[in-house]
């Protein structure tokens, strides 16, 4: 009898250790799940189409302009059939493409994304930062807040790069890209804690002073 109900008090106790152990096993796994999530949202070596997907489970992009030398891009995220933009972005192509790239270039010209695209063919990409800044609130960015999903005029974080590509030991440099953003999505604070060179490009310079001058106007998408 002392024998069954020794087996009987193992039982439950083997069974208590077990059932604690997988709590705790699991919180452990949630808590390094949630801190994933949150580092790989803040490094430096995603692209943004990759940041938007992460963080907000989808991504997609609609071009709305496109010219030989300018592209003005909707990257954005869709939850329950409706479309939030996430990323405003103006780009700048160069006036000559070069032929070891002309395939990626085209693909890019039809709509393709273009991080994604490079990165698919093989490229290195790496963005020399320009400059980081904001942009205040004004009635004439309706349009934009719009397709941000109604929101309130805010001010939106800019991000001002040069994008290069590299590839068996050459380097291009293929666009300047202005990133406009969702205050949901990134705010300066936020650029700051993914680059870490932030603050040497809070200053505007002359050498890009005519597009910072020509944004507002492509946001208005008049």
């Amino acid at each position: 009898m002392k024998s069954k109900q020794h087996l009987y008090i193992f039982i439950l106790l083997v069974s208590f250790f077990y059932n604690f152990t997988s709590c705790e096993h699991k919180n452990n796994i949630s808590k390094l799940s949630q801190e994933v999530t949150y580092d790989s949202i803040l490094s430096s070596k995603l692209l943004n189409s990759e940041r938007i997907k992460l963080k907000y489970g989808s991504y997609a992009i609609k071009v709305l302009n496109n010219d030989s030398k300018l592209r003005i891009s909707n990257l954005y995220s869709s939850h329950d059939d409706t479309k939030t933009t996430r990323t405003f972005a103006i780009v700048n192509y160069p006036e000559t493409v070069d032929s070891i790239f002309l395939k990626e270039h085209k693909k890019i010209i039809e709509g393709g994304s273009i991080g994604r695209t490079f990165k698919d063919y093989g490229w290195g990409i790496e963005k020399k930062s320009i400059y980081f800044g904001e942009i205040l609130p004004s009635n004439d960015f309706t349009s934009i807040y719009k397709l941000m999903g109604n929101i309130a005029p805010s001010k939106l974080a800019i991000y001002v790069y040069e994008f290069y590509i590299k590839k068996n030991n050459l380097e291009f440099k293929y666009v300047t890209i202005a990133e406009i953003y969702h205050p949901d999505y990134l705010t300066l604070n936020t650029l700051k804690s993914i680059h870490e060179d932030t603050n040497n490009y809070l200053e505007i310079k002359p050498i890009i002073n005519q597009m910072l001058e020509q944004i507002p106007i492509k946001m208005k998408l008049e």
